[in-house]
Formats: structure tokens, C-alpha cells, sequence
């Protein structure tokens, strides 16, 4: 199985260039308009709701409805963080490790941070930090990229006692301060380690990339790098499966999850370098026997999901044509029956994550990367935008 370091970290790759009442298969019809009532449409707008973001990644509602947004950061340049090399330009080999990740409350339009100094970090051209967030019975959570392993020798050693603490962890930062809850990213490095046969990702590492609450308590999650399905409860990570590779050989790199009105839960793929335009697949993970299925195929670099309000089940899809290919994305609507309705063409660039707005609209982060990659003079151009 062959999969670029870069692509472990998901964005960082981009520098190279039966759940009742809804119908499992390979492939779907594009459709292109509703067929019950609170279905989207091929032509449903898409409008900013939000812009100047730090490369955002992942969406959620908090306090009060508020619209809440997790932001990578900006370059990490300047101390007190620390990059391998000093350079008047960003350049591929170029890595910078930080504390400029943030959350940002976009309800007004303009960012709001409601917790900075999250680990961040640059590497190929591109940002890698916070990854996911929730909130969840008044409890603010979000989710780490990397892993205490992961972390460099050659930095300071204040900042890399930091990001040796921090680095793939599960936070509370309720309030805007901030707790450990787990560490996933450490536990999924070991289970890499220990387990080679099980995963081309030989040199170990970590991407805890998405996250949703288990009823009852606890979460469950994907990590991006291990090619896992994880359960953390009361503080303790174990690994539930293994998302197997890709038919061409390259690694699944799950980076979304959500459970469905049957309790299954549902886990997207982007698939690692090299794949086709219909190479990712969403799958269905019972709790109760452990069993994981394809569950729908033939996607494209998946990199956001999720249940709408309606009940459809909605893809967010990075590129069109395969991975690593240009950022120009979709979402792709899927109804019960199986039919398919692609949503934003033309209009998304770089789009992930995926949020259900309660009149049946949904979000995507928007212009998630820098591009071309490496200019600085944009990193603050993301968005969020609402469809529907």
C-alpha cells in the first residue's frame, strides 16, 4: 500500500498538486431536483456566512446555536515558535511548529476566538492543527492533529514539551481553558507500531481527524494516519477496526464519522495519493458485532459527513477528480433511496467538514488551504458557507 508522508496529514498532501430507509450501493444517479419534500437541489445557493478564517477545518453548533468553526492557524513563523530552517519564503521542505490554532465563533460573520494557542504546525506548504470539535451536554471538545511521538527533537525545549503534551490529544477547552480528556494520537501511534502488518504506515504517527459523541457518553473517532476507527471513553482510547485499503492499493485516510438513526456508524475516506475520482467509499460500522462494510462507493477524496436534518446522509468531497487533484469540490447529497444530488458545483474550493443546519440546510468550511500553496498572503481567505 503506497501513501506520501504529506498525505498522513491530510492537507499537507495537497502541495503535490442497512441504515433504515436508505438504500446501501456502490453508485447512485445524479439527480437534479428534490424528490420529497426537504431535499436539497443541484441549484440550492450557496452563500458566505463567514470568511476570514485561518485555514478551518471542521464546523459544530454551540452555546445558544452559536456557529462554531475549528481553525488550523496561521503560519507558526516566529517565535516562540520554531521552524527547521529560517527561509524568506514558504518552501515544500519547510516545517514550523506553533500554538496558533484556535476556535472561532463565526455567528456574527467575522471570527470571534473563543480558545487560542491550540498546536499547529506547517508542513509542505500548508496547515496542519486542530481538526475536529464538538459540543456536547455544555462541554466545548476539540480534536488534535499528530502525536507526542510525531513531535520533533530539534525544537526548543519549552515549545517541545508543549507539543509533546498536547499533540494528538482530545481537549475540554470549555470556557477557553483547556484540559486533556484523552490521547488518542499516542495510542494510535503505539497501536501502528505494534501492529505492521496491519498498516503501511510503517514510520508511525498519528492524525486523530474526526470526531462524534457515542450515546450514552464518550466518543467515538477516526484517526487519518492509523486507519482506524477508535472508542475513547472515560479517558481511555481502544481501537475498534481497521479501515482497510483503498481497491488500488492506497490507504483509506478516514476523516469523517457520524452515527446514523440505526446506531451504525458512518465513516468517509479521502484515500491516499494516487486515487481516482471514484476511489473513496463511506462504511458502516456495526457496534454491536464489530462488523464494518462498504456501505456506499464510488466518491471522490472525502473529507466531510454527516446525517442531515431531512435525513439524507451528505459527502463532502475535497476534489472531483481523485486525490491528489485540484481542490475544486462538491457535496454530494445521497437519499433514502439511494439517489444521488451533487450540491455546490462550481462554487467550493478546498470544501471539508460537514454541519446539518436544523431547517435542513447544511455547511462546509470553505478555502481551506492556501493557493497556490505557500503564498502567506492568504492564509486568512477561508470560509464557511451554507448551502441551502
Amino acid at each position: 500500500m503506497r501513501r506520501l508522508k504529506m498525505s498522513r496529514m491530510l492537507f499537507a498532501v495537497v502541495a503535490a498538486t442497512t441504515l433504515a430507509g436508505v438504500s446501501a450501493g456502490p453508485s447512485g444517479p445524479v439527480a437534479t431536483a428534490a424528490t420529497y419534500p426537504g431535499e436539497l437541489t443541484s441549484s440550492a445557493p450557496v452563500t458566505v456566512v463567514a470568511s476570514g478564517l485561518n485555514s478551518p477545518r471542521s464546523l459544530a453548533w454551540g452555546p445558544d446555536g452559536h456557529l462554531l468553526v475549528a481553525e488550523t492557524g496561521a503560519p507558526p513563523l516566529t517565535p516562540p515558535s520554531a521552524c527547521n530552517f529560517d527561509s524568506e519564503e514558504i518552501t515544500f521542505d519547510m516545517a514550523c511548529y506553533g500554538l496558533t490554532g484556535s476556535i472561532a465563533d463565526v455567528s456574527s460573520g467575522t471570527p470571534v476566538r473563543i480558545v487560542t494557542g491550540l498546536v499547529s504546525s506547517l508542513n509542505s506548504q500548508n496547515m496542519v492543527g486542530p481538526n475536529d470539535l464538538a459540543y456536547v451536554d455544555g462541554q466545548l471538545y476539540t480534536l488534535l492533529a499528530g502525536s507526542p511521538q510525531a513531535i520533533p527533537s530539534w525544537l526548543p525545549e519549552g515549545l517541545k514539551g508543549t507539543l509533546k503534551e498536547l499533540a494528538g490529544a482530545l481537549l475540554n477547552v470549555t470556557g477557553g481553558s483547556v484540559s486533556i480528556v484523552a490521547k488518542p494520537g499516542k495510542v494510535d501511534d503505539l497501536w501502528v507500531q505494534k501492529h505492521p502488518g496491519l498498516s503501511s504506515f510503517s514510520l508511525g504517527g498519528a492524525n486523530p481527524h474526526a470526531l462524534t459523541p457515542k450515546p450514552g457518553g464518550g466518543f467515538y473517532l477516526v484517526d487519518a494516519a492509523s486507519n482506524t476507527l477508535d472508542s475513547v471513553d472515560n479517558g481511555s482510547v481502544r481501537v475498534l477496526a481497521l479501515i482497510p485499503a483503498s481497491p488500488n492499493g492506497t490507504d483509506s485516510v478516514p476523516t469523517c464519522l457520524d452515527i446514523g438513526p440505526d446506531g451504525a456508524v458512518y465513516i468517509g475516506e479521502l484515500t491516499g495519493f494516487g486515487s481516482s475520482g471514484t476511489a473513496a467509499s463511506v462504511y458502516r460500522y456495526e457496534p454491536s458485532s464489530g462488523s464494518l462494510t462498504v456501505w456506499q462507493s464510488g466518491f471522490s477524496a472525502i473529507t466531510g459527513c454527516g446525517f442531515g436534518a431531512n435525513g439524507d446522509f451528505y459527502v463532502t468531497e475535497f476534489t472531483t477528480t481523485g486525490f491528489p487533484g485540484y481542490p475544486a469540490g462538491v457535496v454530494i447529497q445521497i437519499s433514502p433511496d439511494g439517489t444521488r444530488t451533487v450540491l455546490g458545483e462550481g462554487q467550493l474550493f478546498a470544501p471539508t467538514g460537514f454541519l446539518a443546519g436544523p431547517d435542513g440546510s447544511i455547511y462546509v468550511a470553505n478555502n481551506t488551504i492556501w493557493w497556490p500553496l505557500g503564498t502567506t498572503n492568504r492564509w486568512n481567505e477561508g470560509e464557511v458557507v451554507k448551502i441551502g
